[in-house]
């Protein structure tokens, strides 16, 4: 099936649920633009990190040279140096979840994904795209799956990487972002207002893309 154009379609969910495989799936399915935004937190967390000052991350991002580019691969740029791999550390991603409670950081991770978003035909993928980012979206997806198997996927995909993480740490990781996202005050974890549940417990890509073109369909069809 083809989807209709110009559209804005979030995906969201925890660590670990099929987000970004999804999204990128759907993406390529449609001829959209995938929009990680995950990649955004966690390029402004990297940057941070390799601060040697100080600094507080308002003045961080006041001349921030961090650039993206969204497509079938991301590609993030700091000062002229790709660095789409080291942000997926999972240090880096503590240090993401930590700055996204912040407002100023979400200003600005926000701002990035609606003016890329300006014309449709993109899916987003990340933690409040569908409850804060873009609430009128023309589809929202909320993905989940049991603990233990967000946890596996996620260490098989650092693994796939060459990391040496643990799959205990990486599950205890997880967790502690988990929590975070979900009892921060600040744009919480939560299934978006008009979300579809998805639970991709057991499933496959190919089996939850299908699943996620059968919604779309019948909501193009309404």
């Amino acid at each position: 099936m083809t989807v209709q154009k110009d559209k804005i379609i979030t995906i969201d969910g925890p660590s670990g649920a099929g987000k970004s495989t999804i999204a990128r799936l759907l993406a390529t399915t449609s001829g959209y633009t995938y929009i990680d935004s995950g990649a955004i937190y966690r390029g402004i967390a990297y940057a941070f990190t390799t601060r040697k000052n100080q600094e507080a991350i308002e003045e961080v991002l006041e001349d921030l040279p961090l650039s993206f580019e969204f497509g079938e691969n991301t590609r993030v740029v700091l000062a002229g140096r790709d660095i789409s791999e080291e942000i997926r550390r999972p240090e880096i991603s503590l240090v993401a979840s930590s700055l996204s409670q912040l407002a100023s950081v979400r200003n600005y991770a926000n701002a990035i994904q609606r003016e890329l978003a300006k014309k449709g035909n993109v899916v987003l993928e990340g933690r409040d795209t569908g409850s804060v980012v873009f609430p009128d979206a023309d589809i929202k997806f909320y993905l989940d799956a049991r603990p233990d198997e967000r946890a596996g996927r996620r260490y098989n995909e650092l693994a796939s990487k060459g990391s040496g993480a643990e799959l205990a740490t990486v599950k205890e990781e997880m967790e502690k972002r988990d929590r975070n996202d979900a009892r921060r005050a600040l744009a919480p974890l939560v299934i978006p207002a008009g979300a579809i549940v998805v639970d991709t417990t057991g499933a496959d890509a190919q089996g939850v893309l299908q699943i996620i073109l059968g919604h779309i369909e019948g909501k193009d069809s309404h």
